[in-house]
């Protein structure tokens, strides 16, 4: 299968509960003409993220935190994506979510993975086996790891470790 032709988006938009912001980004997703999108942080639960359908993204699947506003990953697909669900995996804190299924019968498996600040070795060992075991076809992955590869370059404010 191809993928060629698909536009993905990826975006932390932390926090989607104000409406006007919510709008403002699913618009630009609709300018943008995306087919899959991937947001991470909605900090919104599993009705709230229902909302997100409009716009012309008529699937939708999130993981939500269920302990409060926090976290919350969501994959949106147009509906000028041909797209059939076949298995799904979310965990309850809002981190990730694993669809399978087919773009025009082609086997494909989509997943958006959002690691909170400090998040430690075995999360990130538990990812990769999910991507190990669960894909079939090519995997299209998004997200947001909050993980510094040169730590020296980072130009934000945060301390680096061991400092």
């Amino acid at each position: 299968m191809t993928t060629r032709g698909i536009k993905v988006i990826s975006f932390n938009v932390n926090g989607l509960t104000n409406p006007i912001k919510r709008s403002r980004i699913l618009n630009k997703m609709k300018k943008d003409r995306a087919q899959i999108v991937y947001l991470q942080e909605t900090h919104l639960n599993n009705n709230e993220h229902e909302k997100l359908r409009r716009m012309g993204f008529t699937n939708m699947f999130s993981s939500a935190y269920e302990s409060g506003r926090r976290r919350g990953v969501v994959i949106l697909i147009s509906r000028a994506l041909n797209f059939e669900k076949s298995f799904e995996l979310k965990d309850k804190d809002g981190r990730f979510i694993l669809v399978r299924g087919t773009v025009d019968g082609n086997q494909v498996t989509l997943m958006n993975v959002y690691a909170p600040p400090g998040s430690d070795l075995s999360f990130f060992k538990y990812i990769v086996n999910i991507m190990v075991t669960e894909t079939q076809g090519p995997l299209i992955c998004g997200g947001d790891l909050n993980i510094r590869l040169q730590p020296d370059l980072d130009s934000s404010k945060r301390k680096k470790p061991g400092s």
